[in-house]
This record gives C-alpha cells, sequence and structure tokens, in this order.
C-alpha cells in the first residue's frame, strides 16, 4: 500500500474515514448493500451540515473528496456482486499533471491514462477482475 501526503488514495481506514462505524459499514464486504451506503452517506452529509465533522469522526480535511471516493468504491463492490456477468471495478489513475492536481503530479496525462484503458480494455472472459479496486496496474484493498 501506498501512502504519500501528495496522494489520497480511498482507502477506508483511520487516516481516511476515522469514524467507526462508517468503517465498519463500507468494510462489511459481504454484507453491504445499497441502502446501508445510502445511510453513510447520509448522515456523513447531516453531520457536515451541522459542523459536527471532527465531534462525530468523519475526516477534517477534504471530508466530501473521502467520502465520496469511499463510497464509489463501495458501490463498486455492490454492483460488481448485484451483477455477477459485468465486470465492474474502481481505478485511480495515480497523480496525474491535470488542471484538477494544478499540474503538480507525477505522472503525464498518457501514463495516468494506461491503468484504466488496460482494465477497460481486458478480454471480456470468465474470472475477469470485477469489484475491484485498481491503482494504476495494482489491485488494492479498499
Amino acid at each position: 500500500m501506498i501512502i504519500t501526503t501528495s496522494l489520497i488514495l480511498p482507502f477506508i481506514d483511520d487516516q481516511n474515514i476515522p469514524n467507526e462505524w462508517a468503517k465498519q459499514v463500507l468494510s462489511d464486504v459481504q454484507n453491504l448493500t445499497e441502502e446501508q451506503l445510502h445511510k453513510v452517506i447520509t448522515v456523513f452529509l447531516k453531520d457536515f451540515e451541522e459542523g459536527l465533522l471532527e465531534a462525530k469522526g468523519w475526516p477534517i480535511h477534504i471530508s466530501a473528496y473521502k467520502i465520496s471516493k469511499a463510497a464509489m468504491n463501495a458501490y463498486t463492490r455492490i454492483l460488481a456482486k448485484k451483477y455477477p456477468n459485468i465486470c465492474t471495478n474502481s481505478v485511480h489513475p495515480g497523480f496525474v499533471k491535470t488542471d484538477i492536481t494544478c499540474n503538480i503530479g507525477e505522472l503525464t496525462v498518457t501514463e495516468g491514462a494506461e491503468g484504466p484503458v488496460r482494465l477497460a480494455l481486458l478480454p471480456n472472459a470468465i474470472g475477469k477482475p470485477s469489484g475491484l479496486l485498481f491503482y494504476e496496474h495494482q489491485v488494492l484493498p479498499f
């Protein structure tokens, strides 16, 4: 696992989601449902609106970004389980030099596109990876 201060990977860990309840719900791959995911997001939004992020154990810095990425990754697992004949994955291209990173990324746009394009072009076959998180060319835990 690669963690740097310049790159925020969408892991469900103490650094990105310190809220124990949310972490437990989102990490329970076998029992995770759309309803549970919706509840986590709803509770986060309520706490955000009430200014209770720190008190309730949510991330303080770029909290909406972190929660949205964790939710997207959780939804990837839900869809993969719900539709086993469709390959559904999340992919993080890396820290790419684009407008959103103020062009201070470590990868060129071409290098950043390699992982997502490679994943999209995998042959359609039984056993094709689904419900996973890819970072560049590696499968990572959520």
